[in-house]
């Protein structure tokens, strides 16, 4: 078996006769934060929730921490953690309330960093969650995730429906986790400058194919190149 945290082979997907992923294959090494770009709609949280065996492919197979998704064990699960696209949480439960049920549901909760990562985010634990705003939801869904100290971490948009300041507050949050605890890091959004702050290697997605798949510097290259070639070339009217 390869050393990849995951590994997808010509994923298929169709939803009601129309066809969403057409033919997906990558690989991300061990210790690698890549970065899977591409507009809503595009087939991003299709692919994840086929990996975490949410969601059978039409064709293919995928593969996290060398264990088939189809089948992935519940010892394989308790070392993935996982940030859901919208922050979906128990909207009546207080912070409290919630916290607790996820830690008696883990096997590896790790009150010290959880409760670090709680202070860092400057949380309050008597609070409903749904009385926090989306950039909290974003920060506890990121703490809660972090608490079983994962060797795989998955963002799925975490930064939809924030705003600028939370957007960017959250980023750099990430940024600061990944930096102390070293991770392998799926990290899937619409936004560009997202991406390219946190990912060493990116992919994009158009309309269920995946059009580019590289380390990020070589696609900063690329651009500049064709910048480049364009400014040399282009008609002097343009």
């Amino acid at each position: 078996m390869s050393d990849s945290a995951i590994r997808v082979e010509n994923l298929v997907k169709y939803f009601d006769g129309r066809c969403v992923l057409d033919g997906i294959s990558f690989s991300v090494p061990a210790g690698c934060i890549y970065g899977l770009l591409g507009r809503n709609g595009a087939g991003k949280t299709t692919i994840i929730r086929i990996l975490l065996g949410l969601e059978p492919p039409t064709r293919g197979r995928s593969w996290l921490l060398e264990s088939e998704s189809r089948t992935l064990s519940p010892k394989t699960r308790g070392r993935i953690g996982c940030v859901a696209e919208g922050h979906n949480l128990i909207q009546s439960y207080k912070v409290s309330r919630l916290v607790k049920l996820c830690k008696d549901l883990s096997t590896q909760w790790d009150d010290k960093s959880f409760d670090h990562l709680m202070e860092t985010f400057r949380l309050p634990r008597d609070r409903k969650v749904k009385d926090l705003s989306m950039g909290m939801r974003a920060q506890l869904n990121l703490a809660l995730a972090m608490a079983i100290d994962p060797e795989l971490l998955i963002l799925d948009d975490p930064t939809l429906g924030l705003d600028t300041v939370a957007r960017r507050q959250f980023l750099e949050l990430v940024i600061e986790v990944i930096q102390q605890h070293g991770r392998t890091v799926l990290f899937s959004s619409h936004i560009l400058s997202d991406v390219e702050r946190i990912a060493d290697r990116i992919g994009i997605l158009t309309t269920g194919r995946l059009v580019v798949d590289c380390p990020l510097e070589e696609l900063k290259q690329r651009v500049r190149k064709l910048r480049v070639i364009f400014e040399e070339s282009a008609p002097a009217d343009l």
